[in-house]
This record gives C-alpha cells, structure tokens and sequence, in this order.
C-alpha cells in the first residue's frame, strides 16, 4: 500500500513555481494551472490542489502529484514511493524555486529602479519647463547648459 506525502513548502509565488517545477524537465504544456482547486485523482482522501502534475505525466500508476495553495505556501501533495516524483524531486523544485525567486525580485527591482529614474527625469524635465516658461515672462532667455547629468541653467537678458 503507498502513502502520500504532504509536506508544507515555502513557496508563496505561483509563477517561480511553475518556473521551478519546468526546471525539473517537465513541459509548461504538462503542468495544470487552476485558479480553482481540483481532484487528485488516485488519492483516497480526495484531495484538492491547484498547480497538478497527472499521473500519465508523472508515470505514477495510480497518484497525481498537486500544490495546493494556503495563506502560508503551497502544500505539495505527492506519493511517498514514487522513484522521481518524491521528496529529492521536491528538493529539487524548492533550489530551483529559490533561483526562480531571485531573479523575479531583481527583475522587480530594476522595474522599479527604472520607474523612479523616469519619475525623476519627469520631475526634472517639468521643472526646466516651468523655468523656462517664468523667464520669458520676466523677458530673459534661457541659456542651457548640460554636463553629464547636471544641467545648467543661466538667465540671460541684452539690454541696447
């Protein structure tokens, strides 16, 4: 008689799951995303799980392998003798999970690196604007200078 495993992984990201889970060697075209969760099939206790691996994937004869999600991770619901799909295959998801994790938070973090760089140069670019427009109300013209980043700004007057 098999038992299954359900073992708590800190995964929280469905994405880099999924990501992890294809490191592995399995085909995106195999994994079975639901925003639902549904039925393990071969599992007594009818048991949910919302990212699935069926068992004519895994080659388990009788189990499918499931994340189901909960507020703390997703639990990973798979059977105990199975020869690929166990607890190495888990470590094995949860490595590259991790490397998964790393590069979307750097791919977060330049993203947001790029937007404060653009709301800054829009922030610099509406004040030369503003500049601009207040010295041709006083009648001087603006002569702009740029250095690197740094702009210069001389107001200019010719009085005949």
């Amino acid at each position: 008689m098999s038992a299954f495993l359900t073992l708590r992984t800190p995964m929280l990201d469905r994405e880099c799951l999924i990501e992890a889970i294809e490191a592995t060697g399995l085909r995106r075209a195999d994994i079975e995303v639901h925003a639902r969760a549904r039925a393990l099939t071969g599992y007594q206790s009818g048991m949910q799980a919302e990212i699935v691996l069926r068992k004519q994937v895994t080659g388990d004869r009788y189990n499918d392998v499931g994340f189901r999600r909960t507020p703390t991770g997703y639990v990973a619901i798979l059977s105990d003798d199975h020869p690929r799909f166990g607890r190495a295959w888990l470590a094995d998801v949860q490595v590259a999970y991790d490397a998964a994790w790393t590069r979307k938070q750097a791919r977060l973090a330049e993203a947001e690196r790029q937007r404060l760089e653009e709301e800054r140069r829009q922030l610099v670019e509406a004040q030369r604007v503003a500049i601009h427009a207040k010295a041709k109300a006083m009648g001087y013209r603006v002569k702009e200078t740029r250095v690197g980043e740094t702009v210069r700004l001389a107001l200019v007057r010719r009085t005949y």
